[in-house]
């Protein structure tokens, strides 16, 4: 008796325990986002993602990068037109930076900070008058900006906590990326 009793708390416990696993997502049915770039132009926002992907090789893999862009007169319209049009599930988890043009970045971090995405916490903010384009003919590696700030980085938690901010700004001389000055907020 004392048996059955154990064997039904243990399958009890068991079909509660796998009810509640998170859902499993095939890494081919996703799309992984490495960058974004936010602009502000004409009352539209403008969101460019990079999207990585590893393309198998004789013996190794690949990277090579997709850029997908969305506009919209909101940041949340963008995402949600990027979330219904792919037919991949957007991953934002792994975003190393988040590339803000320098001609309106204060309304554009008001308008990110202000709303919650699933966006990596701890993605690097940068403003520059470049686009991710510009970045990346120079050196395509996701983490090439992250590279250059070195200790100069600012991320997006960190800019939900403090009143005073000091961003960097990016700069290309010489067909190199460089750290120019702080931009303070």
């Amino acid at each position: 008796m004392k048996k059955k009793i154990i064997y039904t708390i243990i399958i009890t416990i068991l079909i509660l325990g796998s009810s509640t696993l998170t859902k499993y997502e095939e890494i081919n049915n996703l799309s992984i986002i490495s960058n974004i770039e936010i602009t502000y132009k004409s009352n539209k926002y403008k969101i460019i993602f990079q999207e990585i992907v590893p393309i198998q090789n004789d013996s190794k893999i690949k990277y090579e990068y997709k850029y997908t862009s969305i506009t919209s007169s909101s940041i949340n319209k963008c995402f949600k037109k990027m979330k219904d049009h792919s037919p991949n599930t957007i991953y934002l988890k792994k975003v190393q930076n988040i590339i803000i043009n320098y001609n309106n970045y204060k309304r554009i971090l008001k308008s990110l900070i202000k709303n919650n995405y699933k966006i990596n916490k701890n993605s690097n903010i940068v403003i520059t008058k470049l686009s991710t384009k510009d970045i990346f003919k120079i050196n395509n590696n996701y983490k090439y900006i992250e590279s250059i700030l070195k200790d100069k980085n600012i991320t997006l938690k960190e800019i939900k906590k403090k009143k005073k901010i000091k961003i960097p700004l990016l700069i290309i001389t010489n067909h190199e990326l460089l750290f120019k000055k702080y931009i303070y907020l």
